[in-house]
């Protein structure tokens, strides 16, 4: 009788990741008509939906029912910062770290041979509380005195790099893969442990290949969506 209930359980988590795909934030079917649908218990709905507003995919409002949570949009191919990507002044940044470290073997191949020590910052998004993602930026010592005094709460790195420094990065490379949370991410970003995020890892360069800086940011999954908006894409080619 238990393998049943989570049967149907299952089959009810699924149909509704279906229902989110295609109703974009529109409301889906109440719990009885999805009972009805799936001919299975509400229970089982109850369920699904536990699991599902656990993950932050759905929220169930009293008037509204149940409604899939909007995720944030972004271009693979924008090569934007990450403020100018949310494009949301009610999202903060809440400054969590700031150190000077050895640096590590594997940004050896980024950053110069002559830099031995980097200025290693870490920062959280939030949004009404929530935390949305956690990234840890790396700069060479050396390039930017004084940078580790700085506190960085509600304050974008590129501006600040800009004005402080008359620099802008010209290009830059991003890889984007997926992880489970660790215990300090899991945390930092107020999830579950092993819950899915996207490891968003950038290299960023100004004047005549000069390393910027790298960051790696770490992205909540329900709260964001990627996809690709290009022109003439078969004329794209990487450089090499």
């Amino acid at each position: 009788m238990e393998f049943k209930e989570r049967s149907a359980a299952v089959k009810a988590q699924e149909y509704l990741q279906y229902l989110i795909q295609i109703k974009s934030e529109q409301a889906i079917p109440s719990q009885r008509e999805l009972a009805e649908q799936l001919h299975i218990s509400r229970n089982a709905v109850m369920h699904a939906l536990e699991r599902l507003k656990s993950e932050k995919l759905v929220s169930v409002k009293e008037r509204t029912g149940i409604v899939p949570n909007s995720k944030i949009d972004i271009n693979m191919l924008n090569m934007q910062s990450m403020t100018a990507e949310l494009k949301d002044k009610s999202i903060d940044i809440k400054h969590l770290s700031t150190e000077v470290i050895t640096k590590p073997s594997e940004l050896n191949d980024f950053f110069n041979s002559s830099s031995t020590k980097l200025i290693k910052i870490r920062r959280v998004r939030i949004n009404q509380n929530i935390p949305l993602t956690y990234e840890v930026v790396y700069f060479d010592q050396n390039q930017f005195p004084q940078l580790e005094e700085i506190d960085f709460t509600n304050k974008p790195l590129y501006q600040f790099l800009e004005k402080q420094y008359k620099i802008e990065p010209t290009y830059g490379r991003e890889s984007i893969s997926c992880c489970l949370a660790d215990e300090m991410q899991s945390k930092i970003l107020k999830i579950a442990p092993n819950t899915p995020l996207y490891r968003v890892q950038s290299f960023n360069y100004y004047n005549d290949d000069i390393p910027l800086e790298t960051t790696t940011q770490y992205l909540v999954g329900s709260q964001f969506k990627y996809h690709f908006n290009a022109k003439n894409i078969y004329d794209y080619r990487e450089e090499q």
